[in-house]
């Protein structure tokens, strides 16, 4: 097995994690204004370390997920539901937000990037499941999101981490009668 290298945002939540893995190898990108060294570096390593994504559950967190996913090959991700990523007052979201027992659960659900795709899933698979093109495909798709530990997605999100993530048509019928 890789070591592991886990990218995140900010220097909060490096302290966070380090808090509950003290030993754990974290990195920051410095937030929106993602250090370039740093993705240089985060490239250079992914030759010899697993690198694991893990960004907050909003909009800048999934803008610097997406280009870190576009820039260095071969990642993994963590996904943090946002529901638990609220602060007290619920007026931040983010990794820092999480207790202990929920960042320990967080780093038992690392999803890993396949290279090919072998899912057999298309888009008239999740219109028939009523993944989309429903009134009610957003409620639907969060609850299997949730189930698989996608993060938040849209349609087309969601069909291009099934196929990333080499889930099966099955997987998804067994998981959607488990949210039912």
């Amino acid at each position: 097995m890789k070591n592991q290298i886990v990218v995140v945002e900010g220097k909060n939540d490096i302290v966070r994690l380090k808090q509950v893995f003290p030993t754990l190898n974290v990195v920051s990108v410095n937030g929106s204004a993602i250090n370039e060294d740093v993705v240089n570096m985060l490239i250079e390593k992914s030759e010899t370390h697993e690198i694991i994504i893990c960004t907050d559950p909003d909009y800048p967190g999934v803008k610097i997920r997406h280009e870190l996913e576009n820039k260095i090959k071969d990642v993994s991700h963590l996904f943090i539901e946002r529901k638990i990523a609220f602060s007290r007052n619920r007026k931040k979201i983010g990794l820092e937000h999480l207790n202990n027992k929920q960042i320990i659960e967080l780093f038992g659900n690392v999803i890993k990037v396949s290279p090919k795709s072998d899912s057999d899933v298309d888009i008239s698979f999740l219109h028939e499941y009523k993944l989309i093109g429903e009134a009610n495909s957003k409620e639907v798709r969060t609850n299997l999101s949730n189930k698989l530990n996608l993060g938040h997605v849209n349609g087309k999100t969601l069909l291009n981490r099934i196929k990333s993530f080499n889930i099966s048509k099955e997987d998804i019928i067994n998981a959607l009668k488990e949210v039912n």
